[in-house]
């Protein structure tokens, strides 16, 4: 699909941004789905899970914490892992929506679709950002808590234009701010660490140790220690922690599971033990963190075109 060059008349990408479409996706095993020609620049947190996709013809492997910036008119397939498929949270921004024109909360994935090649919507060039990007994303970094609001919002049927322009000015400028700290863009892990991440990610519940890691990559653990240091900055041991923690503040947000059974389901069956670790890592208790970002009993229905494959997206 031919892209359509920016136009040079459109004011700079700060200038008129708008979000028109928002959300929480969990991938199935072997949910395969591709799109043609997205007329977005999409953001695409992994939150959990592991997986990959091909953006125009180039393939990328997703893992948990991972940020990817998708070009304009992509044409993209999305292929999770079969044992841990990815959870992710998706906004499409349109770099420059008309001032003045109706907003309409939708974007063209295919060709034939409402909107597509829209004369009020245009890429534009963002610094530093062509093709696809990738960047680390912690769970409490500004950023990553302005795209978790702006997915709940989204699901809110009170949405308004003004605040749809209002998200997409500063969901732009915290990805150039983010982007512009040469520290934050991320090479492809070494296969080790690709293996013991997704060794994490599937059997974070049983805690697993040093040992069982360096002997599963037959390596030392001096090894698999210094690995996790040079390329996640922090401990295996951490690293653990981390995400047993994460997976706690979804559940805390998606279910209303005490707090003592969210323990029991990311490893941590000591209740006490478990609001403790919590509160020294998060700052906060588990029922407060629940009080203060509300409780959502299910995760949100996915687009229609996640749920009509192969020509859904999310």
């Amino acid at each position: 699909m031919k892209r359509r060059p920016p136009d040079p008349d459109v004011p700079p990408a700060t200038e008129a941004p708008a979000v028109c479409r928002s959300g929480l996706f969990q991938f199935a095993p072997h949910q395969t789905f591709s799109n043609g020609c997205v007329q977005s620049r999409g953001l695409f947190w992994c939150k959990s899970g592991s997986g990959r996709f091909e953006v125009d013809g180039d393939a990328f492997t997703l893992g948990p914490n991972d940020l990817f910036v998708l070009p304009w008119g992509r044409r993209i397939t999305y292929r999770p892992s079969p044992d841990t498929p990815m959870f992710t949270a998706h906004v499409h921004l349109i770099p420059w929506y008309r001032p003045g024109t109706r907003w309409v909360a939708n974007v063209p994935h295919e060709p034939t679709e409402p909107e597509f090649d829209s004369a009020d919507r245009h890429d534009v060039s963002w610094p530093g950002l062509r093709g696809v990007v990738r960047l680390r994303l912690a769970t409490e970094e500004p950023l990553a808590r302005l795209i978790d609001y702006t997915t709940r919002w989204y699901m809110d049927s009170r949405r308004e234009e003004s605040e749809a322009r209002a998200l997409g000015l500063l969901l732009v400028r915290e990805v150039l701010r983010k982007s512009g700290d040469p520290a934050q863009t991320v090479e492809p892990f070494p296969e080790d660490l690709q293996r013991l991440v997704t060794h994490v990610d599937r059997g974070f519940q049983l805690g697993p140790r040093i040992s069982e890691m360096a002997a599963m990559v037959g390596r030392s653990r001096s090894h698999v220690l210094k690995l996790f240091r040079r390329h996640l900055g922090m401990s295996a041991k951490r690293y653990v922690v981390e995400r047993q923690l994460r997976e706690a503040r979804e559940l805390l947000l998606t279910t209303t599971l005490t707090v003592a059974e969210i323990g029991r389901r990311v490893g941590l069956p000591d209740a006490y033990h478990f609001s403790k670790l919590f509160h020294r890592h998060i700052g906060t208790s588990p029922r407060d963190f629940r009080q203060r970002h509300g409780t959502f009993a299910s995760l949100p229905r996915p687009s229609e075109h996640a749920s009509q494959p192969p020509k859904a997206g999310a």
